[in-house]
């Protein structure tokens, strides 16, 4: 993962990202800390140990009350092996004997983005609980069956983007709740990721069929958005290939080139169901971008801001005059991103009465939406959604 940066602001505005101290709401009982009572923590296996199963595997050892490791599995066995000595558990040799696994009660899928699907519906039919990465699948089908055999088995579907969970966000969700700008009308949200092949050492597959940049990061925001005003109901979308032709300039294949499949830059028309509307940019192309990844929405008596769509200290400001105000954080935020926090989230809510938050349904949803707005592109007009998701609780009261 790259770090994001940016902001969506004026420029005679622009504040750059700071650390504040959280308010008075970080003193209250919030639904994490009440979780936190004793329990047994669920066991847990990872399944694919490529770059971002490292931040996850070091984020889960730090909470051994709420997650037990059990051991992880990877295509390249010396992966696994490597990922399970440092992280604890044993490397199993094939995925089969991983979800035969008795002691095993959920599955933590960090395979690419074309394997979620079947790895999904493997570790369902074998009875494991899942997180997945983002996004739950590379099509709509695929993504409908998941939630479908999740839902029939009355298993638990975690699912990513979960950085809605953010104290950042989380304070702009509440900040939004006590109506401090009045009623929302208009949200404007980039996701500028900049050319990939830069520092991934595998970008081509970022840029096939089925991922790009808003089925890979691009639902960052939508996962923001949807969480804060709900399903949306229609998308137009605009983009395409603007540089067809990339050369990689890191790792073992350094100086090779590809072609790129999908669009690398999309901007989404959204409409929501609520009333609000909308705009989304996603884009492999923009690098260092000021308006890189964050989210703005304007109101009735004012605006508020979100410096971004994944950190979890990121700036949060608020416009009710002429000034932008910095707001005290609800928490105190974990710096960058915590990455087991959904996998917590998890336990949490088979553990006690505390609901899950990231779910699969608002994962299908976000997923229609990509579908959408790409097809609204091929075809040339709107497209309207056919999923819908009930907003998750809050993570702090």
């Amino acid at each position: 993962m790259a770090h994001l940066d940016g902001v969506n602001r004026p420029r005679q505005h622009r504040r750059r990202h700071h650390r504040r101290q959280p308010g008075p709401d970080a003193l209250r009982h919030t639904y994490r800390e009440k979780a936190m009572s004793s329990y047994d923590p669920l066991r847990v296996a990872v399944i694919g140990c490529g770059g971002i199963s490292g931040p996850y595997g070091a984020s889960m050892r730090t909470k051994p009350e709420k997650v037990e490791i059990v051991g992880a599995y990877d295509m390249d066995a010396e992966r696994a092996q490597a990922w399970a000595a440092e992280n604890g558990g044993k490397a199993y040799a094939s995925l089969d004997d991983l979800l035969a696994e008795p002691a095993i009660e959920a599955v933590v899928n960090l395979t690419i983005h074309h394997a979620h699907a079947e790895v999904n519906r493997a570790a369902l039919n074998a009875g494991k609980h899942i997180h997945c990465e983002k996004p739950l699948a590379t099509n709509l089908p695929d993504g409908r069956e998941t939630v479908r055999l999740a839902e029939a088995a009355d298993l638990r579907l975690s699912a990513s983007p979960f950085t809605f969970l953010g104290e950042a966000q989380q304070t702009f969700f509440k900040a939004l709740r006590d109506e401090r700008i009045g009623k929302p009308m208009v949200v404007y949200s980039a996701m500028n990721w900049g050319r990939l092949e830069v520092w991934h050492g595998n970008a081509a597959a970022f840029y096939t069929r089925g991922v790009g940049p808003l089925f890979d990061v691009g639902v960052y925001a939508l996962t923001v958005l949807t969480t804060a005003f709900g399903p949306v109901s229609r998308v137009t979308g605009f983009g395409g290939i603007q540089q067809p032709r990339r050369t990689q300039q890191s790792g073992p294949r350094e100086g090779s080139s590809f072609y790129v499949e999908t669009p690398d830059v999309v901007i989404s028309g959204l409409e929501f169901a609520n009333g609000m509307i909308g705009r989304l940019t996603a884009s492999f192309l923009v690098g260092g971008a000021k308006d890189g990844s964050g989210t703005e929405v304007h109101g009735e008596n004012g605006a508020l801001y979100l410096g971004s769509n994944h950190d979890f200290n990121c700036a949060v400001e608020i416009q009710s005059g002429r000034e932008w105000e910095a707001l005290p954080y609800v928490a105190e935020p974990h710096r960058g991103v915590e990455w087991g926090r959904a996998v917590f989230d998890l336990a949490d809510s088979l553990r006690t009465v505390s609901p899950q938050r990231a779910t699969g349904r608002q994962a299908l949803h976000v997923l229609d939406v990509c579908v959408s707005t790409l097809e609204s592109i091929e075809h040339g007009h709107p497209v309207s959604t056919t999923t819908h998701f009930e907003p998750p609780a809050p993570y702090y009261e």
